[in-house]
């Protein structure tokens, strides 16, 4: 049987992507092996959201391309880079055989048609070992934010059938899959014939055997408080929103393009503190965006101190070609990006361990997702936040989800004793 590699880089929609693609490459025969020296077909799964990302990945498909030179396997290329590079990645790369960009990804299923024809084995399909999954529900965004390039690589919004998105839920819970992730750019403008997003996630808890879900990315401008309310409401939905912020600054996030102030985002915690407040706070903060001032950095300094996330996902600001935000003057020197993201992320840090120390002696409900292969070999899990976990106990498999104590923190890890 023909064996095919993957490699991935960049968010969650790019590994669901490639789980789509080796569903249906499963289909042909196809099976996955953990070596691309061993594989027939190599794929790449690429990101453009920053540029060191399609540096690594540009690097790590000329290393790969070398293994192609004989012939007797195909390398692949597909993506958020591959949209926007599009063929010229074949004369950048000559062993690429294949581009597939993210805009034909809601259509993959008819590219491997054309590729290997309408011959369908469905007793190889793959199946995971895993008890969590991801299932796309929205594609595309049509919020232009000036930095982002994702909407010029993935098109404009559009909402997967409220029928198929339940259809894929139920197949992976037929298939062992305990927790389920939505996906989207922007989940919470999911609009499909009347159904919202709230809806949706109410439609889907009703599926037998889905002990949780989850979702991101969740737009601030869309957060409504029907969804907060929801996610109070329904036990299976988690207590963790990811609510992206960017910048603490009025300013900034108006030159950002983001759709709301400070005052109105402060007001969307102060609403999800009200209705959920245990729930684990994360978001995507950006310093260094061109003209930001020390002052506006403090602000958004203050802010993540008032909001005290849970995590957080802290980058300088890199400018992306065809971007709005590429025609601004940078005025900030790669020097003081630096300092900047090292003050955040300091910052951040001592938040995060704080946080965590606050679970000690705490009762939690741990999803268990595996075990660790090197060091003391604990069972990996999850809270019903968004706090890993680590548990040394015997007679259990992944899947179950256990009550137990938290004993004490490493500082960004729980480790917790079953009850």
């Amino acid at each position: 049987m023909p064996s095919v590699f993957f490699q991935t880089f960049g968010c969650q929609m790019n590994v669901a992507d490639s789980d789509t693609l080796l569903q249906l490459l499963s289909q042909k025969g196809f099976i996955l092996t953990s070596t691309p020296h061993e594989a027939d077909l190599i794929v790449v799964n690429t990101c453009s959201v920053r540029e060191n990302a399609e540096k690594r990945a540009v690097s790590r498909i000329a290393e790969l391309s070398a293994l192609c030179k004989s012939g007797d396997r195909e390398l692949w290329v597909t993506g958020c880079m591959a949209e926007r590079v599009g063929e010229d990645l074949k004369k950048k790369v000559p062993g690429v055989k294949r581009v597939i960009g993210a805009k034909q990804m809601d259509r993959v299923d008819e590219v491997v048609e054309e590729i290997f024809g309408d011959s369908n084995d469905q007793t190889s399909v793959f199946a995971t070992n895993s008890v969590t999954d991801f299932v796309p529900v929205m594609r595309g965004c049509d919020n232009y934010c000036s930095y982002c390039i994702v909407p010029y690589v993935r098109g404009s919004e559009m909402s997967v059938p409220a029928e198929l998105v339940e259809k894929s839920v139920r197949e992976k819970v037929a298939q062992g899959i305990k927790e389920i992730t939505f996906l989207g750019q922007n989940v919470n403008s999911y609009d499909y014939k009347g159904i919202d997003f709230p809806d949706l996630l109410e439609m889907v808890s009703a599926v037998d055997g889905l002990e949780r879900i989850r979702f991101t990315t969740s737009h601030p401008k869309d957060c409504t408080e029907k969804l907060i309310k929801t996610l109070a409401r329904i036990p299976s939905l988690c207590s963790h929103i990811h609510l992206p912020v960017q910048a603490g600054s009025n300013r900034v996030l108006s030159l950002m393009n983001r759709g709301y102030t400070r005052e109105h985002y402060l007001s969307l915690i102060d609403l999800i503190r009200k209705h959920i407040p245990h729930a684990d706070l994360t978001t995507d903060i950006m310093v260094g965006f061109p003209s930001e001032t020390d002052k506006e950095f403090e602000e958004t300094l203050s802010l993540a101190s008032e909001v005290g996330y849970t995590q957080a996902f802290m980058f300088a600001y890199s400018p992306r070609q065809g971007t709005s935000a590429a025609k601004l003057s940078e005025s900030i020197t790669e020097q003081q990006k630096g300092e900047r993201l090292r003050a955040l992320i300091d910052l951040q840090t001592e938040i995060t361990r704080k946080i965590y120390a606050q679970s000690v002696g705490k009762e939690i409900d741990v999803l268990v997702s595996g075990r660790q292969e090197k060091r003391d070999r604990m069972w990996i899990g999850q809270d019903k936040g968004c706090k890993r976990v680590l548990l040394a106990c015997k007679d259990i498999d992944a899947g179950m989800i256990l009550k137990a104590r938290v004993v004490r923190s490493s500082g960004m890890t729980l480790i917790a004793e079953r009850i």
